[in-house]
């Protein structure tokens, strides 16, 4: 009887073994498969941003002012044509308001051959 409690205590001992042994494997295969995703979205998160800054870099403009001589017919309107961006001053008001602002003009009236300095956008990059 004392043999035969022996075996079975050793098989059962086996037996936990075994359990123990399986609990560890798929502990390790879960870490592992959790690692692996943690990887894969960092890898498709950083390319994401990686992707939408540089898409972000094209749209980037400078603002940038220039010093130009009136001709003869020139105004503020046809100034603000020329100069004005669509995308950075919604109408032409702003950008005479501006220009008048700068170059400290009481009214719209210029005269040819003096000099204004106007404000321009580019998407160069200038030193």
């Amino acid at each position: 009887m004392n043999q035969v409690m022996r075996i079975y205590e050793r098989d059962l001992r086996n037996q936990q073994r075994k359990i123990r042994r399986r609990r560890e494997v798929r502990r390790i295969f879960i870490l592992a498969g959790i690692a692996i995703v943690l990887a894969l979205a960092t890898a498709l998160f950083c390319h994401v941003l990686l992707s939408n800054a540089n898409t972000e870099l094209g749209d980037i403009s400078y603002k940038y002012y220039t010093s130009v001589q009136i001709a003869p017919g020139d105004t503020l309107w046809t100034l603000a044509d020329k100069y004005a961006d669509e995308a950075h001053y919604p109408s032409q008001n702003q950008y005479i308001a501006e220009v008048m602002s700068m170059n400290h003009l009481a009214g719209e009236e210029i005269c040819a051959g003096n000099y204004l300095i106007l404000p321009y956008y580019s998407s160069e990059f200038i030193k």
